[in-house]
């Protein structure tokens, strides 16, 4: 009897969390309003038993290529782009720099903006400059130095002390071991006692857990100079498979295949982008990934995500570009998908 009784104060809970949200997530309309406290602090709210599961078992919205809403037109070309680019880059920039910009460009929120917008995981790409000793973001072109965003992230946490955020250190270009180590550095400096040190299993990794250690902040740094350090996640926790498909097909096909496929015990990214190659970019000149890539893309990726759900090998963190799009509904949606797990967290998950 115990028993069922407490089923039915979970069924209570449960409801009144769902009509909670339920509420909220059908306003897309209303910007800037209690709308999006929701997704300010949907960790905080999740009900305990989904606090009690790995995160590497919850669905977690995050952002392609993050700091792109850094870069501007007069930026210089990134060392990521083919020798070929920068050259074009570097002679006719007039021409070039407004196409690579177009393409380079996978958000337009502020870092602060994104995670009231309940995105939690962050995808990085770094560079240096040959002309001075600082680490800055890249995608195509140069965006902004780290420091400062970085600082805004430790500093929101700070005012949300149950959310946390996993900052994925994807790719290093133009990176001497002196850069890691000053990058590293910056790192601890900034984060300090929140980060989170690697553990050989997720079982024991939970929202509750962390909350309890006052750990915020998970770093994945794919790079073996991460071997060094107790807090630094090793890229073989994290599986991250790219689609590198223009074909929305192609796209949904690969998101199948590979969520059927994730490895049960470790964390796993779907990444729910297309990805223009060089003849696509020649073919659209005067196009921008918004405008051309991104609508076809998110009609197919928001039923997707509608139809899985989390849990044992099921979604765990889902990214995208342009995540503000219609008021955050990406983040909604994928957010919306952690409700199946709750019935059978006790038995199932």
């Amino acid at each position: 009897m115990h028993h069922h009784r407490g089923n039915v104060n979970l069924k209570k809970r449960y409801k009144a969390w769902r009509t909670s949200t339920d509420e909220s997530f059908d306003e897309s309309k209303r910007k800037n309003s209690a709308v999006n406290e929701e997704l300010e602090y949907w960790m905080t709210r999740l009900p305990e038993a989904l606090k009690s599961l790995p995160i590497i078992r919850l669905a977690i919205p995050g952002s392609h290529d993050t700091m792109t809403y850094t870069i501007n037109r007069h930026s210089d070309v990134g060392p990521d782009e083919p020798r070929y680019i920068r050259a074009l880059g570097r002679y006719c920039s007039f021409v070039s720099k407004p196409v690579i910009f177009n393409w380079s460009i996978t958000q337009h929120e502020s870092i602060k903006d994104q995670l009231d917008g309940g995105i939690r995981y962050l995808d990085l790409r770094v560079a240096t400059k040959p002309t001075d000793g600082n680490i800055y973001f890249v995608h195509g072109l140069y965006g902004s130095k780290i420091y400062q965003p970085l600082h805004e992230i430790a500093e929101w946490l700070s005012y949300h002390n149950n959310e946390i955020v996993i900052l994925d250190f994807q790719h290093f270009y133009s990176f001497s071991e002196m850069d890691h180590h000053h990058l590293v550095e910056t790192i601890f400096r900034i984060f300090q006692t929140k980060l989170c040190p690697i553990a050989s299993t997720f079982n024991h990794i939970t929202l509750h857990w962390l909350n309890l250690e006052k750990y915020q902040v998970i770093v994945i740094y794919r790079n073996e100079y991460a071997q060094n350090y107790t807090n630094l996640w090793p890229s073989g926790l994290w599986r991250t498979p790219w689609p590198n498909t223009v074909n929305v097909n192609e796209l949904i096909n690969f998101l199948d295949i590979e969520l059927k496929t994730r490895p049960l015990q470790i964390g796993f990214v779907s990444q729910c982008l297309l990805t223009p190659d060089i003849p696509y970019v020649l073919k659209h000149l005067c196009g921008t990934l918004q405008r051309d890539l991104v609508p076809s893309c998110q009609k197919a990726i928001l039923p997707w995500i509608n139809k899985k759900r989390p849990g044992r090998g099921g979604l765990n963190i889902v990214i995208a570009d342009f995540i503000s799009d219609h008021n955050f509904l990406f983040c909604k949606t994928v957010i919306n998908t952690n409700k199946k797990l709750y019935f059978n967290v006790q038995y199932s998950v």
